[in-house]
């Protein structure tokens, strides 16, 4: 299946990502993450990140000093950051190009994540079960596959929140976001401008990011029809079993 995500996305958004999400606590996260990992697979070495961004994540977790990582993402932007980061903190994460609509490894892993409400970017119920299976291709008989999506409950606080405006580095930026509930669809549009050292703009970019909204039975319904086994789905950063009423939700499944 090709994916209807644009191929470009994110190439802009690269260069102020990490501004925009300087709030995330990604130790608290990544210590949740191995938790659930943990729990569930405590023999688990291997591990492969589905759309790892700029690679913050990844190198949280690598602190831990448990996992033999692989990080992926289908911008090659926002892995030239990542790159970046990994080689300045010396770290041994293998960096990846690799789209989650895509999965041709032929290595297997111990468990995989896709975190950050990667998910939602499948626009529809058939390109959610494409991802879900292509997934398979990178798991054994004992892997456990971990990934989290964003659900009504979030869009609706999101949408009077998330709106904002920054600068990070040259580049100033603006984020508008929208929520339309008859579709299950939020919208994103970023406006990144690229500043001389007078301030004055010499480029300027738009980018739009469209997520689908999943309901926790949705997405159970889902995770059925693929072939998973449900084993656990978590609110929060702690083994608290979701509800509808999550805005949130962390699922942990395997074949």
């Amino acid at each position: 299946m090709k994916s209807t995500v644009n191929k470009n996305i994110y190439k802009s958004l690269a260069s102020i990502y990490d501004e925009l999400m300087k709030d995330i606590s990604y130790e608290d996260w990544s210590d949740f993450i191995d938790e659930v990992i943990q729990t569930h697979n405590d023999e688990a070495v291997s591990l492969l990140e589905l759309g790892c961004g700029t690679g913050t994540f990844a190198l949280s977790i690598d602190e831990l000093d448990v996992y033999d990582i692989t990080a992926t993402d289908a911008s090659e932007s926002m892995l030239e950051v990542a790159k970046t980061k990994a080689a300045y903190l010396k770290s041994s994460i293998v960096f990846e190009q690799l789209n989650f609509f895509n999965i041709e490894k032929k290595e297997k892993f111990d468990a995989i994540i896709m975190l950050f409400d990667s998910i939602n970017y499948t626009q529809n119920h058939e390109e959610l079960i494409h991802v879900l299976k292509e997934v398979q291709n990178v798991m054994n008989e004992d892997s456990i596959f971990v990934f989290d999506f964003t659900t009504p409950v979030n869009s609706k606080r999101a949408e009077e929140t998330l709106d904002e405006e920054g600068v990070s580095g040259n580049f100033r930026f603006s984020r508008e976001n929208r929520y339309l509930p008859f579709e299950n669809i939020h919208y994103n549009e970023f406006t990144i401008e690229e500043l001389d050292e007078t301030g004055e703009t010499i480029s300027k970019q738009t980018e739009v990011h469209k997520q689908r909204i999943y309901t926790l039975e949705e997405m159970k319904n889902a995770v059925s029809e693929a072939g998973y086994e449900l084993i656990a789905a978590y609110e929060g950063f702690d083994l608290i079993d979701a509800t509808e009423a999550s805005d949130r939700i962390t699922m942990v499944v395997r074949l």
